[in-house]
């Protein structure tokens, strides 16, 4: 089988949805704005960056409401996720009263010995940790339990917010999207992968500040992360499961 060498077979990017993919884009265009002696085909493939940057935002903006930006998916994890500690904390709490109670604390101790400090995470290991806890539920055998206190409707919800966490912030496939957007998504990721290869292209074996440079332009993609907003501290004790 011949060997192909597109920009998509020699550029590995992020997988970002549309709010994502603008957000990367913004970070490339800033750093490259650091320098102002650019070779011209770098300069030409920042101007097109942001040239589908501005036809993506325009494509969301005339479809509201079809994408869930990475903080409104966090919210949403974090608040199915915290009312799922919750509900099992208060079970917990009647265990010398109820037996359900009993089994709630040990529900609790195996998948929350932490308490609530999972949604301070970043975003990836926060989904890392639901995922472990609800592996543990299945490979334990923990949901009859859960069913014994009238939580399932609120496990149900937990995989279902977790399966889009994990679309929205890139851990997992990302979700389908509107034509248009999609469409406008992969041109502008197209181009920042031709911005890539054209940054590459620049560095000259004897020359290594020209290394340096590319080292700086391409930062933004070598270190993007999708991070989650900055949250305040629990108030001391609030929602510790005692373990």
């Amino acid at each position: 089988m011949a060997r192909t060498f597109t920009p998509v077979d020699l550029v590995k990017l992020p997988l970002v949805d549309s709010h994502g993919a603008v957000a990367l884009a913004s970070a490339v265009e800033a750093g490259a704005a650091k320098f102002n002696d650019l070779p011209q085909n770098v300069v030409e493939a920042v101007v097109q960056i942001a040239s589908d940057r501005a036809v993506l935002q325009q494509a969301i903006a005339r479809t509201p409401g079809t994408v869930v930006t990475v903080k409104e998916a966090d919210r949403r994890m974090d608040k199915v996720g915290g009312a799922f500690h919750d509900i099992l904390v208060a079970w917990a709490s009647l265990g010398e009263f109820l037996p359900q109670g009993k089994d709630a604390r040990v529900v609790l101790d195996r998948l929350f010995p932490e308490g609530r400090s999972f949604v301070n995470l970043k975003v990836k290991e926060e989904w890392a940790a639901i995922e472990t806890k609800l592996a543990t539920v299945e490979r334990e055998g923990l949901t009859g339990v859960i069913g014994g206190i009238g939580a399932t409707p609120v496990l149900t919800l937990l995989k279902e917010v977790h399966t889009l966490y994990g679309q929205v912030i890139g851990t997992t496939e990302a979700p389908e999207e509107a034509p248009e957007l999609r469409e406008s998504r992969y041109a502008l990721l197209d181009s920042i992968r031709d911005y890539v290869i054209q940054v590459a292209g620049t560095v000259k074996r004897n020359k290594p500040e020209t290394a340096a440079r590319a080292e700086a332009l391409l930062k933004p993609l070598r270190e993007w992360e999708s991070t989650k907003p900055a949250k305040e501290k629990p108030e001391a004790g609030a929602g510790s499961s005692g373990a």
